[in-house]
């Protein structure tokens, strides 16, 4: 297989660690997905600016990207 993935090993290697890191992807995704949708709310009702809002969300991403181990490496 030719391509702009070379010879497509890239591509199963790809593959490989989205299936050996499943779970914790789907973790991720719900933590992240729950901190944007809860924060959202609460700034909304507290009616507080919207950059500050920006600004705690991504510190929330770096905080948790911080405390969660990384995601197991394909060789």
């Amino acid at each position: 297989m030719s391509g702009p993935l070379g010879d497509g090993s890239a591509l199963r290697r790809s593959i490989a660690a989205l299936r050996q890191n499943r779970d914790q992807l789907v973790v991720d995704a719900a933590v992240l997905l729950s901190w944007i949708v809860v924060s959202a709310a609460l700034f909304r009702w507290l009616t507080l600016p919207q950059w500050l809002h920006y600004l705690v969300l991504f510190g929330g991403v770096v905080v948790y990207s911080k405390l969660t181990s990384g995601w197991d490496q394909v060789d």
